[in-house]
C-alpha cells in the first residue's frame, strides 16, 4: 500500500539523527504530519540498535549521547543495550509527539509543486 502525501521536510529514519531532526523541526514550528513526516523501516523504536545481540548490555556499551530534551538516565547496565535504546526511543518519540511511522519502505522522494507566492 503506498500513500502519496505533501510535506515540507521529509525524515528518513527514525534513529538518532532522524529523531534529533524531528525534534528541531517540532521546536522550530514544524507540525507532525503536515509539515514533516518521520518515515522508519525498522518494525519498532530503537533505530540499528534494536539489531544488536542481546550480550551487549547498556554497561558494556562506550557511550551513547542522549537525544535533544531528554536525558537517558536510571539505564539498567544489566539489560541488552537494544532493549534500553528501544525504550529510550519510544519514550523519545511519545514524548515529543513525533509520530513516526514504520514499517516503511521508502523507494522515493520527489519535489512537489512550488507554491509561487513562496508561502
Amino acid at each position: 500500500m503506498s500513500e502519496t502525501r505533501e510535506v515540507d521536510v521529509v525524515v528518513i529514519g527514525a534513529g538518532q539523527a532522524g529523531l534529533s531532526s524531528a525534534y528541531h523541526l517540532r521546536r522550530n514550528g514544524f507540525e507532525p504530519d503536515r509539515g514533516f513526516v518521520v518515515l522508519d523501516h525498522s518494525p519498532r523504536p530503537g533505530g540499528a540498535w534494536q539489531f544488536r545481540w542481546p550480550s551487549l548490555t547498556y554497561g558494556k556499551v562506550h557511550g551513547m549521547h542522549s537525544l535533544p530534551g531528554m536525558e537517558l538516565t536510571d539505564a539498567d547496565p544489566a539489560r541488552p543495550s537494544a532493549e534500553v535504546v528501544g525504550a529510550y526511543f519510544d519514550r523519545y518519540e511519545q514524548s515529543f509527539d513525533l509520530r513516526v511511522r514504520r514499517p516503511v519502505d521508502v523507494t522515493a522522494v520527489r519535489p512537489g509543486a512550488r507554491d509561487p507566492t513562496g508561502g
